[in-house]
């Protein structure tokens, strides 16, 4: 997909936000006619005017100029090493990176899981989680094992459906 043009950007941002060019005239100050113009690239904005635009979009002006920026300009990890390993997959096949993303979407999902089920001891995350499974078999009586199985497969298709929307 082709990254966005600023008059792109900024028109989207706008209709996010429910804003007419005149209501974005009044929260930032920049003609209404010169945000029609920006809008359909007719003219650049300048420096300034980028500033304003951001501000009343309540975004970073980042954002605006940059294709890797995001919207609300934070883009930090704290963590020095796993920045760079971020560095490092950055430079990997579409493929692999792919792989990765989903093993990542895969610990998210499993650090969740063991945060809704708080332990009242200090028992590992496995006996937990077989002390939960084994809660609902006896719950789920006539229900086959492998049914049982499709239940809990089911819930985390759900979790990774509302952590995609989420996102």
């Amino acid at each position: 997909m082709a990254p966005m043009t600023l008059e792109e950007k900024i028109k989207q941002l706008r209709q996010e936000k429910g804003y007419s060019q005149i209501v974005l005239e009044k929260k930032c100050g920049v003609n209404s006619k010169l945000l029609s113009k920006y809008e359909n690239g007719r003219i650049i904005p300048r420096a300034d005017t980028l500033r304003k635009l951001a501000e009343g979009l309540d975004i970073s002006a980042d954002y605006l100029i940059f294709n890797n920026a995001p919207k609300d300009g934070r883009c930090q990890i704290n963590d020095l090493e796993l920045f760079e390993k971020f560095k490092e997959v950055e430079c990997m096949d579409t493929e692999d990176r792919k792989m990765i993303v989903n093993l990542i979407n895969e610990v998210i999902i499993k650090t969740k899981v063991q945060q809704v089920i708080k332990p009242a001891s200090k028992q590992p995350w496995e006996e937990r989680m077989r002390q939960t499974l084994s809660k609902l078999r006896k719950r789920a009586q006539g229900y086959s094992e492998e049914k049982i199985m499709q239940i809990v497969d089911d819930a985390v298709k759900a979790v990774r459906l509302e952590e995609q929307k989420a996102s």
